[in-house]
């Protein structure tokens, strides 16, 4: 064989190499399909629990604050011997309350005994909307019960 002969084999061995290791390399698209169907139901199952999560962390803001208003209420009725009128804008208790940059609005109602304060979420935040913590406590004792949070 000559050298121009052994070249030719050479290159041509090496082109059916690179063609068939071409044909080899990539994804079918029954593959593919498998796996966008696989990622499908995964992200059906996901979602909903994930949304669920983002509403149970937003009520933790109502659920702070409103404990945190309860709490100032009973101190507020330690140092004054009485609760009077109760306030339902809760600023008595608490000072003015900014709503502006929270997604909660706050009322406090009952009495000494059965005092209660209501946070409930904003209908402009897909978050909150719907969402309501009450938060009981009885100030002559200074105890409270656990937040109750619906329309999570």
């Amino acid at each position: 064989m000559t050298t121009f002969q052994n070249k030719l084999l050479h290159v041509l061995a090496t082109r059916s190499r690179q063609r068939n290791a071409k044909s080899s390399k990539g994804f079918t698209l029954v593959e593919l399909l498998i796996v966008v169907v696989i990622v499908g139901i995964l992200s059906a199952v996901a979602l909903p629990q994930f949304f669920s999560q983002t509403k149970k962390a937003a009520a933790t803001e109502g659920t702070q604050t409103a404990a945190s208003i309860a709490k100032q209420a009973s101190a507020y009725y330690l140092e004054q011997g009485n609760l009077g009128d109760v306030d339902s804008t809760c600023a008595t208790y608490s000072g003015k309350l900014n709503t502006t940059n929270t997604n909660f609005t706050y009322e406090c109602k009952g009495s000494k005994e059965k005092f209660e304060v209501v946070a409930t979420g904003k209908k402009d935040n897909d978050n909150t909307k719907g969402v309501v913590v009450t938060f009981t406590g009885n100030l002559t004792d200074g105890t409270f019960s656990k937040p109750v949070v619906t329309g999570i």
